[in-house]
């Protein structure tokens, strides 16, 4: 199976993901709480959030043409002392009032919580040097002097399609799970 491009995280793909792998892109409960088996309390860095353009992916994901206008949410949860996963949510602005009032909160507490919202995918993926998600994530841990600039680490991502029902708008949740994280152990 080619993990090049994003696959269904069904039974087929996780069986050939190497297990240490596997068992962090296929995790369908939340990553916050898997994180804080790691740590005595999940620290999260909210980047940016606002308005901002899909990007082409996204845009594919969340099945709309266009430059559109969304809101973005960008944050990165920390390990016991480093990164670990770099997130990006993106959606359709009519969608913002969902994330609007997290603050530095996980965005798990409202997915996990909210009776109306449902996953309508996962997928995984081993992420191309093209890609504009890995080019986020690298570009952070440039920033963060986490990485020297010849570096290319191989990234495993996935994402997730969140909608209320009976509503046409979603939220798209990618998850890039960084250099430190323990699935690359």
């Amino acid at each position: 199976m080619n993990f090049n491009n994003w696959q269904n995280a069904d039974d087929t793909a996780i069986k050939e993901l190497p297990f240490h792998v596997a068992e962090w892109l296929a995790e369908f409960g939340s990553l916050t709480e898997k994180l804080s088996r790691y740590v005595d309390q999940v620290k999260l860095d909210v980047l940016c959030e606002g308005a901002d353009i899909l990007t082409a992916e996204e845009a594919s994901a969340l099945k709309v043409s266009g430059d559109v206008t969304c809101q973005v949410r960008e944050v990165v949860l920390y390990g016991p002392q480093s990164p670990w996963i770099y997130a990006r949510t993106s959606m359709p602005l009519t969608s913002k009032h969902l994330i609007e009032k997290l603050g530095s909160k996980p965005l798990g507490s409202i997915l996990f919580t909210d009776e109306e919202l449902r996953r309508q995918f996962l997928q995984v993926c081993q992420l191309q040097e093209t890609s504009q998600l890995y080019k986020s994530a690298i570009r952070y841990l440039k920033n963060e002097n986490l990485l020297v600039d010849s570096e290319k680490p191989k990234l495993w991502a996935r994402r997730s399609l969140w909608k209320k029902k009976d509503k046409d708008d979603g939220m798209l949740v990618c998850e890039v799970f960084l250099p430190d994280a323990p699935l690359y152990r």
